[in-house]
């Protein structure tokens, strides 16, 4: 907390006083929301970005790109890369959980099995991996561009970029004393500070340092409890040393550390036992102190060294983070349906990467070598009460707690909770080279290659369940002997029922486990059966060879032509509340042509791709019945997919003032091979919508005087989600459950039209600056018509506990920026 106060209170009044003063660099824009522009405004600038480990110019980078800077994430108010997918065709991120974000790129996404797998889209912050969702989703501030690379990214970026790679790019220290402050105040008691203050130290020593400070109350009430679910509450700062001793050297020490205490993602149940089954209606939510935390903390240090023909790049890091996520699943107030989760992570890695690069007329190449150690542990927690797990035993024909609570026992309204602990240790080598080659001086040919070598070591360790109230609770033998007999007997392959000596006293727990524990086992949710309470390890090894070919060819100064070969890879793992689950890893070949143009004296830029890549041994986890229980249990499931699909960009400069642009993406993905929910869905689609675009408009008006008025606005449309038969099978047992007639009818679909339906979302912002931005005012409004969508359908408790839910997309927020810079 003093921390906190500190880092904001310097920076800010620092960024205050000097904001009437001069000067301040004006960032150009660069996505749909707000084009980029030279400083005439005549045409459009370049967009240099590090996708082939070098700066370039985007028109010349033969690969699928969009780009964001620091103006653009601005315009459209994101405050996480989670923010972005809406205006990146080809990208979703499911962000309603903080600590356990899922990225896709085209259609290409991975299941939070835990700790046990690893992202087929990789996230790098300044160059350094993020290995794991909980360290991956920062809160921007002092960005300098954020780059979504489309397709295997495998050769430069390394392992686990098989459907795409995130490069988020901070801002550097410079020589120069720099200073800038936003104030964005809005809805919902809204309140976000973020401040920078750059300062030389001496003419080789430079320091930057930035902090934002976020809070919100909730958006969502508890129609019983009157309480706000949804808020917000992070700081997070960054303070980095640059040293330059010489123009050929170039160190720079950065930490970060972020501290995030919010709400858990909100429950909205939707089930014929929740308050509404319309998921915008009146909903109630009796999780136990649902809050979702982290704290992390990281050191960065990169130094570049120039020996003239040959750069040196050293890039070593480290980081430490633990989370936490408590949140309902079962979206009711019924004690009798309760239940939650929790994850709790505790993550530290190592990563060193040493690099290689030259730069001439006709041969560019870059080469090195990567080392990454991690160590993990997780535990996920799922909480009842006895009353919920005596529902759940209900719906598989076994009520054991009503029959105790019926003969004086009292066993209801008491804790009940399991815990699946994993441990792993993991390292990872690569080496990996990259060189083009200018055969003309318009045709250049690249190979590059990488080998990387995984080794996991991965631990389950399934704790016999808590319930301390039922060890407190005793009776007589003789009276649990006169309830067994009048049971029916058990079925066949299990042993008879216990006779315990009928003066004996026993706990209500001893007595579940003896006449439970042999049917369904010790637990009701991580039924490891034999395994309970044995450490289980187990090692694996795996290696790899990802190369990628491409042809470019610059027919014009303003087209480039482009076709390209890529493979992609995504080490082998484990589930981690499945013991002894493993899985392979996972490979894919991607195709990929297309264009890149600017036409009409830079007025119009238009970049147009083509693909087709094949996925092998795609991995995902399934929530279905195991044979032998009644309880359903996530189950490892894979598959083969195939995808053909169009990314295009366009950006048109109007006049002066006013430039308009559109992205958008079309997907026709498809299983080739994957069994799921005991369904054959081959040849059906994965899920995936066929469309998504982006329409922008850019209005910037200088007034007399100096100063300007602007103006942002941005559609994004999403086509509708398409569905297979195993998803058809999901909806169906909602309406008839064949195993469980009270479960009939859960939900009403005439309520739920908009669940996978398409999704439009409007963002406007409009404002006055002084030159330089010295001090901006804006207006801006999210999600301005308040569409509310929900997310997805989760079934977690529909079986057990007949309570499906849904997650609900962001309403509307408004508000006004203050910004000054100096």
């Amino acid at each position: 907390m003093v921390c906190r106060k500190i880092l904001l209170a310097a920076a800010s009044s620092v960024a205050l006083v000097a904001g009437g003063q001069a000067m301040a660099q004006d960032a150009p824009a660069q996505t749909a929301a707000a084009p980029e522009q030279t400083a005439d405004n005549s045409g459009l600038d370049d967009i240099i970005v590090t996708a082939q480990k070098r700066e370039q110019s985007l028109q010349d980078v033969p690969i699928s790109i969009t780009a964001f800077n620091a103006e653009s994430i601005a315009a459209l108010g994101a405050q996480s890369v989670g923010d972005l997918d809406t205006y990146t065709p080809g990208l979703s991120i499911n962000d309603s959980s903080v600590t356990q974000p899922s990225y896709t790129i085209r259609g290409v996404s991975t299941d939070d099995f835990g700790i046990g797998t690893d992202p087929a889209v990789g996230i790098f912050i300044d160059g350094v991996y993020s290995a794991r969702s909980g360290a991956a989703l920062i809160f921007f501030n002092d960005i300098e561009r954020v780059e979504v690379l489309k397709g295997p990214q495998g050769t430069l970026f390394g392992r686990n970029t098989s459907a795409g790679a995130i490069s988020i790019i901070t801002r550097k220290p410079v020589d120069k004393l720099e200073a800038a402050a936003t104030v964005r105040i809005g809805n919902y008691g809204k309140h976000r500070i973020d401040a920078m203050v750059n300062a030389p130290i001496t003419d080789t020593l430079f320091l930057r340092v930035n902090g934002v400070y976020n809070k919100r109350n909730g958006y969502l009430t508890d129609a019983v409890t009157g309480a706000r679910y949804e808020r917000e509450n992070n700081w997070s700062g960054r303070a980095a040393l640059r040293f330059e001793p010489s123009s050929d050297t170039d160190i720079t020490l950065s930490y970060d550390h972020d501290d995030t205490d919010k709400d858990g993602p909100a429950a909205i149940g939707i089930s014929k036992f929740a308050l509404s089954q319309d998921p915008e209606g009146s909903f109630a939510d009796d999780v136990l102190k649902s809050r979702e935390a982290r704290i992390l903390n990281a050191v960065t240090l990169t130094a570049n060294h120039d020996f003239g023909p040959v750069t040196l790049t050293s890039i070593s890091a480290y980081k430490k983070f633990t989370t936490s996520n408590r949140e309902d699943e079962d979206g009711t107030n019924i004690r009798a349906r309760y239940l939650d989760t929790e994850n709790i992570e505790k993550n530290s890695s190592f990563y060193q990467e040493l690099r290689l690069a030259h730069s001439g007329d006709t041969l560019n190449v870059v080469a090195g070598l990567s080392y990454f150690q991690e160590r993990g542990r997780q535990t996920s927690r799922v909480t009842l009460f006895t009353d919920s797990v005596d529902t759940a035993l209900g719906a598989s024909g076994l009520p054991i707690f009503s029959v105790l609570d019926s003969v004086g026992l009292p066993v209801f309204g008491l804790p009940w909770r399991e815990d699946m602990n994993n441990y792993t240790r993991n390292k990872s080598y690569a080496a990996f080279g990259d060189a083009t080659w200018a055969v003309t001086p318009k045709l250049n040919l690249t190979v590059g290659l990488r080998y990387t070598r995984d080794e996991k070591s991965f631990t389950w360790l399934n704790d016999l369940h808590d319930a301390p109230g039922l060890i407190a609770i005793t009776a007589p033998g003789a009276l649990y002997n006169a309830i067994l007999a009048g049971f029916p007997p058990p079925p066949p392959e299990a042993p008879p029922w216990p006779v315990f000596p009928d003066g004996a006293l026993i706990d209500v727990n001893t007595f579940y486990m003896a006449v439970l524990g042999p049917l369904l086992g010790p637990d009701l949710i991580f039924n490891a059966g034999p395994l309970e309470g044995v450490r289980f390890n187990r090692k694996d090894t795996f290696s790899d060879v990802s190369p990628r070919f491409v042809i470019d060819y610059k027919a014009t100064g303003d087209v480039l032509l482009f076709a390209s070969a890529t493979r992609g890879y995504k080490a082998g793992g484990y589930n981690s509340v499945q013991i002894n689950s493993f899985f392979e890893p996972e490979a894919v070949w991607s195709y990929e042509g297309g264009a890149k143009t600017e036409l009409f004296d830079r007025r119009l830029r238009f970049n147009i791709s083509g693909y087709y890549f094949k996925y092998a041994n795609r991995q995902s986890i399934s929530l279905e019945t195991v044979a032998g229980s009644g309880i359903p249990q996530y189950v490892t499931r894979s598959g083969d997919s195939e995808a053909y699909g169009v990314d295009l960009e366009t950006q048109l400069v109007v006049s002066k003032s006013l430039k308009l642009s559109g992205v958008a993406s079309y997907i026709d993905s498809t299983w080739l091979k994957r069994r799921e929910q005991d369904k054959d869905i081959s040849g059906q689609p994965t899920g995936e919508p066929r469309l998504r675009f982006v329409l922008g408009a850019h209005y910037d008006h200088r007034l007399d005087g100096g100063s300007s008025i602007f103006a942002d606005a941005s559609y994004s449309y999403t086509s509708r989600v398409r569905l297979n038969d195993a998803v058809r099978f999901s909806d169906a047992k909602l309406l008839k459950n064949l195993d469980n007639p009270d479960y009939d009818n859960l939900v009403d679909f005439s309520k739920l039209k908009k669940l996978r339906s398409s999704r439009e979302i409007v963002n406007a912002r409009i404002g006055w600056r002084l030159p330089n931005d010295r001090l901006s005012v804006a207006l801006f409004a999210d999600n301005l018509f308040d569409v509310r969508t929900p997310r997805n359908l989760n079934l977690i408790t529909a079986d057990t506990l007949g309570t499906p839910y849904v997650r609900m997309d962001r309403p509307r927020f408004w508000g006004i920026e203050i910004g000054v810079r100096y």
